[in-house]
């Protein structure tokens, strides 16, 4: 009699690439591009003062897919009476339960997450990260309206700041210089041709920059419990 030959069972399966509006409890609905195989994203991303989360997203959605996924959070305040355009709370607390309900509405756990912030966005993920280094433990910031400071970023794994050409460069040079002198893993990028608002080419771009975060970011602390363990 011949043996039997086991086959293996299929694996997860990759949903369409495209982004997907998200309900979320209580909150503005989130988009979100799934990871590898349907995952709930590992990335968090904020876009500018009085944009839109959908574009945002939809502009990089397939550097987002091989990197984990990402969710876009709109913002909370509207700014016109249509509120299809909005801005984030200036409240570091607001934003991270928005963050922490909406990836409880995919099935996720907010911990260990990428931040990719835009202009407003960009200011806004560098207060989580200081308040919260351990849950927003990396950064994408691109056009940030302040220079980003070693200081309150001192305990993240490792950022990537970026400016347009055309943009004013000093404030992501200037804060990739401070973050390199306190030791921590940094790299400044430059959209070539690009104005404040603008993303040209932006999946090559995000691209990079993850590949250099996943390479280059410092290794998750050590918790209590897995010191204790070993």
């Amino acid at each position: 009699m011949e043996a039997e030959t086991a086959v293996a069972a299929p694996g997860p399966v990759d949903p369409p690439l495209v982004a997907t509006e998200m309900a979320v409890p209580g909150d503005r609905p989130a988009f979100v591009v799934t990871g590898r195989g349907g995952a709930c994203p590992r990335m968090i991303a904020l876009h500018g003062m009085c944009g839109h989360g959908l574009g945002f997203v939809q502009a990089f959605q397939g550097a987002a897919r091989e990197h984990g996924g990402v969710l876009g959070l709109q913002g909370d305040i509207p700014c016109g009476a249509d509120g299809v355009f909005t801005k984030y709370s200036p409240n570091p607390e607001e934003t991270d339960e928005r963050i922490r309900k909406a990836l409880a509405a995919c099935g996720g756990a907010a911990e260990d997450l990428t931040i990719i912030g835009y202009s407003q966005g960009a200011y806004v993920g560098e207060r989580l990260a200081e308040r919260w280094p351990e849950r927003y433990s990396r950064l994408v910031l691109l056009g940030a309206p302040t220079t980003p400071s070693a200081a309150r970023l001192r305990d993240i794994q490792g950022a990537v700041l970026i400016s347009g050409e055309f943009d004013a460069k000093y404030r992501m040079k200037d804060g990739t210089t401070g973050l390199l002198a306190a030791k921590i893993p940094a790299i400044y990028r430059e959209m070539p041709g690009a104005h404040h608002g603008e993303m040209p080419e932006a999946e090559r771009l995000m691209d990079d920059a993850l590949d250099w975060l996943d390479a280059n970011a410092r290794p998750r602390p050590e918790t209590k419990e897995q010191a204790r363990v070993r």
